[in-house]
């Protein structure tokens, strides 16, 4: 049993544990030795359901709303940590998501201005060419009025000298105008060209733009519908914590009683297994038959340990239990085999092991055997080793179907895997 100081902090963990606030939006052979759960149940998403199960001598696994309710409160609280860890991620992609937007909303609107401002300069242009192209339209009717010879006519009628040198002046003035604005003109329509083109990709540009603004809001509502459906999980997690505990809290004072009736049931046991013991080693000497035991034979064929010895804790109340045995899983009506030769001392049924069987054997051994379905020996009776002495079942206080298999030496359990590798110590918690 653990210390009264150490059951204490237990419970002063997990009453913290319970009111703290929550902050934030939302094969035959002999099987591997299974992992001793940790006092406390340090409960991970991944062994919860073990876990659980361990405790089918602690929880008050005859009733389903109690069973339930264990698992769920297990379950959310394990589940809090990773749905808080998710919520906050959701929030961050939601900011970083509004935040992209906005930048391609102002691409999309810098873009658009880009493309008014190329609009407005192809009219421009279109302007001055237009100014150009009536300029050469002047030239070309003066040219079609006057006739080819136009110029020559105009010098020619020159009074003097002097008007022949203004006249000549003034038609050279005229073709510098024309090569002018015919130049004029080429430049103002290759720039029209160049500035189509440039209006062209800036109009390509503004349209993806557009369209990566567009994806932005689609992802934005995304981000935030994800942070949304995070926060209703804590919701529904804490919802569920809640609820689960008040179940369990209605139920606290019986588990406490099943729990009593445990550990009386552990210390008539170890009693019992003692006298029995003693029995056997007597009736042993006066037959002048005092084998010694060695190596025992695995109860179930093929059967895996689902649970060690050790100590267990509720995990709800905190209240201190002692697994003196082992769980070796089976299913019901899976024959159980006597670990060695010996005498069948007691066949017990109810309580917390239900239909059970107790063998003395030499060297003040004895093996029990508890939860059965049914039994195939009889008090008093010899069996051989190996020799099938009932069945697999799911009497007494269990969560499913298996063996629980105790090894005693005197009275005192020890732990059964001594025999099958393991160090033969005895369970340090009764």
């Amino acid at each position: 049993m653990l210390p009264r100081r150490r059951r204490a902090v237990l419970v002063a963990a997990l009453a913290i544990s319970l009111l703290l606030p929550v902050t934030g939006l939302p094969a035959t052979g002999l099987p591997a030795r299974a992992a001793l759960p940790a006092p406390g149940y340090l409960v991970g998403t991944a062994d919860i359901n073990g876990q659980v199960e361990q405790a089918g001598e602690a929880v008050d696994a005859a009733n389903a709303k109690v069973a339930k309710a264990v698992k769920t409160l297990v379950l959310a609280r394990s589940q809090l940590p990773a749905a808080r860890k998710a919520k906050l991620a959701a929030e961050r992609a939601a900011v970083l998501a509004v935040a992209e937007a906005k930048r391609a909303a102002d691409a999309a609107r810098m873009a658009n201005i880009a493309v008014i401002t190329s609009q407005i300069q192809q009219q421009r242009v279109r302007a001055e060419l237009q100014v150009v192209s009536d300029q050469i339209d002047d030239v070309v009717r003066l040219v079609y009025q006057q006739g080819p010879l136009g110029e020559v006519e105009i010098i020619l009628d020159a009074n003097d000298p002097g008007d022949f040198v203004s006249r000549l002046a003034s038609v050279d003035a005229i073709s510098q105008s024309q090569a002018l604005a015919q130049r004029d003109l080429i430049k103002a329509r290759a720039d029209l060209v160049m500035k189509g083109v440039k209006h062209e990709a800036l109009k390509a540009t503004a349209e993806e733009a557009r369209s990566t603004a567009d994806v932005q809001v689609v992802l934005v509502q995304q981000k935030q519908a994800q942070a949304i459906s995070a926060q209703a999980r804590i919701v529904q997690l804490i919802a569920e914590r809640k609820a689960s505990l008040a179940v369990a809290k209605q139920y606290k004072t019986a588990v406490a009683k099943r729990f009593a009736r445990l550990k009386a049931k552990q210390a008539l046991m170890r009693r019992q297994a003692a006298a029995a013991a003693r029995r056997e080693a007597a009736r042993l000497a006066a037959q002048g038959d005092n084998s010694p035991i060695g190596d025992l034979r695995w109860p179930i064929d093929g059967g895996e340990v689902s649970a060690n010895v050790g100590p267990r804790v509720h995990p709800v109340y905190s209240y201190d239990s002692c697994h003196t045995g082992i769980d070796i899983r089976g299913a019901t009506g899976t024959p159980i085999r006597a670990a060695a030769p010996g005498t069948v001392a007691i066949i017990s049924n109810g309580g917390p092991y239900g239909l059970a069987t107790l063998v003395a054997h030499a060297d003040g051994m004895t093996t029990f055997y508890a939860h059965q379905s049914s039994v195939a020996v009889s008090q008093g009776q010899h069996v051989d080793a190996g020799a099938v002495i009932g069945a697999v079942g799911t009497t007494g206080w269990v969560t499913g179907p298996h063996l629980h298999f105790e090894v005693r030496l005197g009275g005192t359990a020890y732990d059964p895997m001594g025999w099958f590798g393991g160090a033969k110590n005895p369970v340090s918690c009764q």
